[in-house]
Order: structure tokens, then C-alpha cells, then sequence
């Protein structure tokens, strides 16, 4: 089998208008898995690597984000979005592509649609297992001819050298309300040292104050909905210069404005739940919206199906440590 063929086959069908794309996805993952020749279901495999910023996750999980076929799908989307408009207005072009995982899953498609144009990839992955799987896929799909520079650094500390400052910026290292991974710490040291009109994808993440309720649907059945109402944190390049993203060159420590969100007796007439929901804006209009995708889906707050539809007050503030998470209070 012609591996660099089967690849631009598989993955020549996510920039079509196809009804289904989750069997594209499926085969591009098994394409991935066999070719790297490395079994990652044994133990060491699984280990999540901890740092004092959050977790980067073990190897096995990161080739399984695959599995999240809307996010896959969407994320190649709007990073193709972001290369053709670059590509129309310069001659050559770096991509940087931080928390790769085994196999770069979201940037491959890219390194043979444009191999005509003059593109450079520098793939950064923390994960040492993981850091060696991706050289071997690069290396038994024919790809290592390309311009491809590898970095097995953390890239929360990671530095860009100036001569070299990237185009598009891809970091997908994230779970669902900022939990415990270094998606927030990673954007803010590759930003800081990038050019101001650098793209960063994910472009915009919000997370929001919600709540759940739930809805007869038919007999013994029951369907929840949930409500945004305030949204307290944002990842973004307009966010990271305002006044809510502080830097302390004291304790060189990054912290963040605390909220305040009152939930008014309407607001709460039928709520049932506290949450905390997640929007991505990928790049322009691609997308993922709130449970659309695991890095999407609410989290579990509190029960508030006992309030007595009274005002609740919510304050929350979002914070880097071992464990990243927005903090909440509810008053």
C-alpha cells in the first residue's frame, strides 16, 4: 500500500461537501494507528504527564481525540480557513502546531494538500512517547521530505525565535471548561511572543455561567435543556490584552479578573442545575457550540432544584495551577 496515497485519500474528504464525514475520520485514525507501529493501549501509554501549569494528556488519549468526530472534523475546517488566507497574502508560511499528540492529527491533511505552496510545520509536543510516535507516523508516511521541524519542549515555556515567528499558531489542548489541561497557559506564551497579526487556533473560547433544566418529552422521559446567561472568562488575543488577564512579574504568575454574576428569580424560574458551558470559535464562522462536542459538554455545578427562587449570587475566577479550572462560589 501506497501510505502517502491512502492519507491524501482519506483525508482529501474533509474538505468535501459530504453528508458523513465520521467514516473518513474512522479510517484516517486506523490509517494513523497502524502506521505507527506502536501499541498504545499498554500501560505506560496512558500516563498524563503533570506540570505545575495543568496536565499534558498520555498518548493514548491524545490519539483518541480523534474519536470526537465533530471536533476533528471542524478543527480541520477552520484551520483550512486560516491557510487559505494566508496563503493569499504572503509567499511562504509557519505553522506551529503545540500539543501534537502522536500523530498531528490536524495538521497531516494540510502537509499534502498545500505541498506545492511554501509551508514550514514546526510540530512541539511535551509527551516523550507521544514525541516519538509522531517522528515515526511522519517518517512511515513519507512526509519527513517536507519542511517539518521537531520540538520536544513544553510549550508553556516554549520560545518562539523571532526570525522564525509563525503564521498560524494550532493548539487543541483542552477539555471541556478549561479543566486541568494547558490550553490557557499555552496560548498565553506563544501570543505574547507572536506577531500581532499571528492566528491563533482555537480563535476565541468563552466559558459562561449557565443552567440546566429539565422537560417532559413523552411518558417516563425526559430531556435537559440548558441556558447561557453571563459569560465570565475568554481566551482570545482581545482578552489576553485587557485588563482581565493580569501578569504578575513579581511571582511571574498570570491571573485573571474575578466575576460577579447575579442570577435574577426569572433567570432561575426553571432551573434545575448550575453549569458551566463552553463555546469555541474555532476560526471565523467555524464553530463548536455549546454540547456539541466533549470539549463542549456542561459541567455539573450544583443542584439548585431545592432554591426557593431567590437571587443567587455566582463568583467565579479563573485559575492556573496543577489543576487549571475556573473556580466557583456560589453565594
Amino acid at each position: 500500500m501506497n501510505l502517502k496515497k491512502e492519507l491524501l485519500r482519506i483525508t482529501s474528504q474533509f474538505f468535501e461537501e459530504i453528508p458523513d464525514y465520521s467514516s473518513a475520520i474512522n479510517e484516517y485514525k486506523q490509517l494513523l494507528l497502524s502506521v505507527s507501529n506502536e501499541d498504545i493501549n499498554n500501560e505506560v501509554y496512558l500516563n498524563n504527564i503533570q506540570r505545575k501549569n495543568g496536565i499534558a494528556i498520555g498518548t493514548l488519549w491524545a490519539a483518541n481525540c480523534l474519536d470526537d468526530l465533530i471536533r476533528t472534523h471542524k478543527f480541520i475546517k477552520g484551520i483550512d480557513i486560516a491557510i487559505q488566507e494566508k496563503i493569499h497574502q504572503k509567499d511562504s508560511l509557519h505553522i506551529l502546531y503545540a500539543g501534537t499528540g502522536p500523530f498531528a492529527s490536524l495538521i497531516l491533511p494540510f502537509i499534502l494538500k498545500y505541498a506545492d505552496f511554501n509551508i514550514t510545520y514546526t510540530l512541539l509536543e511535551i509527551n516523550p512517547l507521544s514525541f516519538e510516535a509522531l517522528k515515526n507516523t511522519i517518517k512511515k508516511l513519507g512526509l519527513e521530505t517536507h519542511a517539518i521541524n521537531f520540538i520536544n519542549e513544553d510549550a508553556t515555556k516554549y520560545n518562539i525565535l523571532k526570525s522564525f515567528s509563525p503564521d498560524i499558531i494550532v493548539s487543541e489542548t483542552m477539555q471541556r471548561a478549561l479543566d486541568t489541561e494547558q490550553q490557557v497557559s499555552i496560548f498565553y506564551n506563544l501570543m505574547k511572543q507572536a506577531n500581532s497579526d499571528t492566528i491563533f487556533i482555537p480563535e476565541k473560547i468563552t466559558l459562561s455561567i449557565g443552567t440546566s433544566s429539565y422537560e417532559i418529552q413523552k411518558p417516563d422521559t425526559l430531556q435537559k435543556y440548558y441556558r447561557k446567561h453571563h459569560k465570565v472568562f475568554e481566551v482570545s488575543k482581545e482578552a489576553m490584552n485587557s485588563e482581565n488577564w493580569l501578569f504578575d512579574k513579581t511571582t511571574t504568575q498570570l491571573n485573571f479578573a474575578k466575576k460577579q454574576t447575579i442570577l435574577k428569580i426569572e433567570e432561575l424560574s426553571t432551573a434545575k442545575e448550575i453549569v458551566v458551558m463552553t463555546e469555541i470559535t474555532i476560526y471565523k464562522n467555524e464553530k463548536l457550540l455549546i454540547n456539541e462536542s466533549g470539549l463542549t459538554a456542561p459541567k455539573y455545578i450544583e443542584d439548585i432544584s431545592n432554591n426557593k427562587k431567590e437571587p443567587l449570587t455566582i463568583e467565579s475566577r479563573y485559575v492556573i495551577g496543577s489543576e487549571p479550572k475556573l473556580e466557583i462560589k456560589i453565594i
